[in-house]
């Protein structure tokens, strides 16, 4: 999380402001702030829940399409792909290279875990696809077995990447 906003926020400027909408620069920073001041986890999870709450009220700003439960799971599918590159850089062979790396691996499946949890309306088969993704997305917990790493991991992005493959074939 030490540079969400010229990585993960800078590119979505321009949309918030063809849209009006407030965004969630703030919300982001503050998020960013506490992880890497290594405030305790009650703290960064409340921060985490504030993002979460403005990130969904821009959801308002989206159109329709994107709204539906096909482009969510190409969503997740591409939140995970993104955790997988993330992951690659933060943890080699094992060893922890770049916790800030690890970290975001983290935020981007829980995010990705979120959209799917909350995607609604759904069809008794896209329910079915939708427990099987969480399911998938849940199995992933081991690879983060603290916020802030201090031994090695026993963990690999081939995990995330071989997750997205299982829900390409759901």
């Amino acid at each position: 999380m030490k540079h969400p906003k010229s990585e993960l926020y800078a590119g979505l400027i321009p949309a918030f402001e063809a849209k009006k909408a407030n965004g969630f620069a703030s919300q982001l920073e503050v998020l960013a702030l506490s992880v890497e001041n290594n405030e305790e986890l009650s703290m960064v999870s409340s921060n985490y829940k504030s993002l979460l709450e403005a990130i969904n009220q821009n959801e308002n700003y989206v159109d329709s399409k994107s709204n539906t439960f096909e482009y969510k799971v190409l969503l997740v599918k591409s939140l995970l792909e993104i955790a997988a590159e993330e992951y690659a850089i933060g943890i080699v062979d094992g060893n922890i290279e770049n916790k800030f790396e690890y970290q975001d691996a983290l935020g981007f499946t829980t995010v990705a875990k979120d959209i799917i949890k909350n995607a609604n309306s759904l069809s008794p088969s896209e329910e079915m696809k939708r427990k099987k993704i969480i399911e998938l997305i849940e199995s992933l917990s081991p690879l983060w077995p603290s916020l802030v790493p201090t031994d090695s991991i026993n963990g690999d992005a081939v995990k995330i990447l071989t997750a997205v493959s299982k829900i390409n074939s759901l």
